[in-house]
């Protein structure tokens, strides 16, 4: 079987499911435009672009990106089945030539419609299309519900060092939003690291760490263990669940977060997962101080990347 994976994979969670698939011995092609790395010949070429894309609405990396992709297109033999994360993201031409290089296409939104909208005949282009955001599964006959997954093994730390622990990127209300949550817990006299990497604004609680540097994935996860609460915050117009949610499933967490939705799933258990108001921020002390309630063996594997891979594909 032949399956070919195409999405920006920035943090690497689509090679999650890649990685998933060649273990059951399938032949996975994994395309990743963010692994697709156009180098400037010196700062005068990096500044010419600049100015192309302001005032022509040219952009030389993107150009080579899409020569790149469409030429690992051409080469690749008929799949049985080809998957777009964000199927939004790329060109006509793009979706075309992979509509021709199998007969189950299958679309995966990773993303609210409001902010990446579908191409415009997703309709007649994919087999299937999928979306992890509930509303807009509400809303739209076409999709099927399909959240983000377990991809983590099950770990438990018994003597975690902080509190609290949350990443983000740019992002003013939600930043707003992380220093309120931080200022109640410096009330509490509580442990915690927050970052925001490329932030909106310095206007901040000043122990939340502020970097320009991308942090992988790995390091992620290893600050994740060293907490008892994750928190989550979703951006305007988003109601799916982010990976959070499913990291502290494997992690034993709790989760702080301010996506009312959360509350829709069978998973939702009050001593574990506060929802708060963005306007009116209150943490109780019985959640702080309550233990994690582990998930029945049904529950959590209902959520894992193989039962997402079985949904997906249909096997």
């Amino acid at each position: 079987m032949k399956i070919t994976i195409l999405a920006f994979d920035l943090w690497g969670f689509n090679k999650k499911i890649a990685d998933s698939l060649i273990q059951k011995d399938i032949e996975v092609t994994f395309l990743d435009l963010n692994a697709i790395k156009y180098i400037y010949k010196s700062k005068w070429h990096r500044a010419g672009n600049f100015l192309n894309k302001v005032f022509l609405g040219k952009n030389i990396k993107k150009d080579y990106r899409n020569r790149t992709l469409i030429k690992m297109i051409n080469e690749l033999p008929k799949q049985d089945y080809v998957l777009m994360v964000n199927p939004g993201l790329f060109r006509k031409d793009i979706l075309a030539l992979f509509r021709a290089k199998t007969n189950q296409l299958i679309a995966y939104n990773y993303d609210s419609l409001a902010r990446i909208p579908l191409p415009e005949n997703h309709n007649t282009l994919f087999n299937k299309i999928f979306s992890f955001d509930i509303n807009d599964v509400k809303k739209h006959s076409y999709l099927s519900l399909l959240t983000n997954y377990i991809y983590l093994d099950k770990h438990i730390n018994t003597i975690p060092k902080n509190k609290a622990f949350m990443i983000l990127s740019k992002s003013h209300e939600r930043e707003i939003i992380l220093s309120k949550i931080a200022d109640i817990l410096d009330a509490n006299n509580l442990n915690y690291e927050f970052i925001v990497a490329n932030p909106a604004t310095k206007k901040v609680n000043k122990k939340i760490h502020l970097t320009e540097q991308h942090i992988k994935l790995d390091t992620v996860i290893e600050k994740m263990k060293e907490a008892e609460i994750l928190i989550d915050l979703v951006r305007q117009n988003q109601t799916g669940l982010s990976f959070r949610i499913f990291e502290a499933m494997a992690l034993h967490k709790k989760i702080i977060t301010n996506n009312t939705t959360i509350k829709d799933y069978d998973f939702y258990n009050e001593n574990n997962i506060l929802v708060i108001d963005n306007e009116n921020i209150t943490i109780p002390e019985t959640f702080l101080n309550s233990e994690y309630q582990p998930l029945s063996e049904e529950l959590y594997q209902k959520y894992t990347l193989d039962n997402w891979i079985r949904t997906a594909f249909s096997f």
